[in-house]
């Protein structure tokens, strides 16, 4: 005599509680850092790169100092900031928190997705939910010319 299984509501209840965890997961991968953001953590000025290819994304005319602005270096966009007369920041344009894009917003940086804002001058936060520094990229003035190296 074979017993065949049934499907008792119980059964029926673990499979639907398994399948829905199973989603919740994956929509929750969905929500994680994309690429390099998660790397942001405490970056200073030793730490940003030197190496890499320097990229003209602008004309030093065209950022105030104390102003902000979006550029693209190669094929990567990046966010600016121009504190005085000799010295530009660089920094990803890539949120630490769930990977949106940052925008300019006055002397700062601000994420529309879940709103965190970061300081031009130095990428740290400034109001979350992210909760670690944007990455820099060596930036120089190369005469009237704003360089970024990727």
């Amino acid at each position: 005599m074979t017993l065949e299984p049934s499907l008792t509501r119980r059964s029926a209840l673990r499979a639907t509680t398994a399948a829905s965890g199973a989603a919740c997961a994956l929509a929750l991968a969905g929500c994680a850092p994309a690429g390099n953001a998660a790397a942001g953590k405490g970056k200073t000025a030793a730490e940003v790169p030197t190496g890499g290819t320097p990229h003209q994304v602008g004309k030093l005319a065209d950022l105030p100092v104390g102003g902000t602005a979006g550029a693209t270096a190669g094929d990567v966009e990046v966010m600016l900031f121009r504190p005085d007369e000799t010295t530009v920041l660089a920094y990803t344009d890539i949120c630490t928190h769930a990977g949106c894009k940052v925008a300019p917003h006055g002397e700062d940086f601000k994420c529309p997705c879940h709103g965190s804002v970061f300081k031009g001058s130095d990428g740290t936060v400034v109001s979350g939910p992210a909760k670690a520094a944007l990455p820099r990229f060596a930036a120089a003035i190369d005469g009237e010319w704003i360089t970024v190296s990727i």
